[in-house]
């Protein structure tokens, strides 16, 4: 009976995790949606009422992006004396520091000797900047035209703190692994739309957010995930963290798979670190927030435990209509593993890009827990690719 309650609990909540929460969340943002105000087209077109804006672009050894990147920011349509441009090098070993330099009559240069990590990297920056929004953008990821100018759309209505845009992976459709990730997105860009709707969404993409510089909370110099913590501090303040789509950041898919492992292990050190810094958030009174947070941030850390305790107790019940899902545990886990040994070939099936990468996803957060609990996570970020 304990294995059938094990099984039980297991299966609900995994079904709840990835399939319910985003169901539940879609109607909800139908039935009792929580609108905000927007600055319109028209008023995007009077210099007057734009904010003062910083945008701030962390680097450590950038070079093969860096001036592209800085080109792309330059060619944005916004104010130019109301967009404060800065490159803030983390003791980049490279030529980052010079090729940024030739840009000096165009942009603010913080050029810091020693790599600390990006999170001091913020710390040390973020007091710095004059603007009245802080637009943070990776160096990767290349900013459409009119990005800037739709990203702080949503800040006309003061209850905004943070917006964050849409973040594409180009030609998602090159490699099986490629195709994983492009599923996911897709998945995630859904819950946030109706995240964002029925209050908000939990963090933000470090390719392109931004946040009132009020808001800036100095980080933990152990903290990982900046680009959601920071967000999220403006929500336990009761301040909306919205997604806004049509702010457009593209980056190239260049990492490895051992490089994506690396970067979602990372993620889910982060993840879990977040669920301690933000643990005010899992307070029932605090509302919506508290659904969304529960749902999508805590029980969505912990689904590698689910999926164990599937298995597990999935081979301790001998009836025979269980052995049919223990038999579908084992096909999809038998397909994950076909989609990684089949990861760097093109065009392969999606019944195998999705099961590899859930899996790869879920694996990553059993490591990221252990890496958490005892603290082997290095702040400094790595380059996945």
């Amino acid at each position: 009976m304990c294995w059938h309650i094990t099984f039980w609990i297991s299966a609900i909540l995994l079904f709840y995790i990835y399939i319910g929460y985003p169901i539940v969340i879609l109607f909800l943002s139908k039935l009792v949606p929580k609108p905000y105000r927007k600055f319109s087209g028209n008023e995007l077109k009077q210099d007057s009422l734009l904010p003062n804006i910083s945008i701030l672009i962390p680097a450590y050894n950038e070079e093969r992006i860096i001036e592209k990147k800085i080109r792309n920011v330059l060619s944005l349509d916004y104010l130019k004396s109301k967009m404060e441009i800065v490159v803030a090098s983390d003791g980049s070993s490279d030529r980052t520091v010079e090729i940024a330099s030739l840009y000096n009559d165009k942009i603010k240069l913080f050029a810091y000797k020693e790599r600390e990590g990006k999170t001091a990297l913020l710390n040390k920056t973020v007091p710095k900047l004059s603007g009245d929004i802080i637009v943070f953008s990776d160096a990767s990821a290349m900013l459409r035209i009119d990005a800037i100018k739709k990203l702080i759309a949503p800040f006309k209505d003061i209850s905004i703190g943070s917006v964050s845009g849409l973040y594409i992976l180009e030609d998602i459709a090159s490699t099986s692994r490629a195709q994983g990730e492009g599923f996911y997105w897709h998945y995630e860009t859904l819950l946030k739309t109706h995240e964002s709707k029925f209050y908000s969404i939990l963090g933000a993409h470090g390719a392109l957010y931004a946040l009132r510089k009020c808001l800036f909370r100095k980080l933990p110099p152990d903290a990982i995930n900046d680009d959601y913590i920071l967000p999220m501090y403006g929500v336990e303040k009761k301040k909306r963290s919205i997604y806004q789509p049509e702010a457009v950041a593209i980056e190239e898919l260049s990492a490895t798979v051992g490089g994506e492992m690396k970067r979602r292990i990372r993620i889910s050190v982060g993840n879990f670190q977040q669920l301690f810094l933000l643990k005010k958030l899992l307070n029932p009174l605090r509302g919506r927030i508290a659904f969304e947070f529960i749902s999508h941030k805590l029980l969505r850390s912990f689904s590698f435990l689910f999926m164990i305790s599937l298995f597990i107790s999935n081979i301790f019940i001998l009836s025979p209509g269980f052995r049919i899902f223990l038999l579908l545990q084992v096909l999809f886990y038998f397909l994950s593993f076909l989609g990684y040994v089949v990861s760097k070939t093109q065009k392969t099936p999606f019944y195998l890009t999705a099961p590899f990468y859930l899996t790869m996803i879920n694996y990553a957060a059993l490591i990221g827990f252990f890496k958490y609990i005892f603290s082997t996570q290095k702040v400094t970020w790595e380059k996945s690719a």
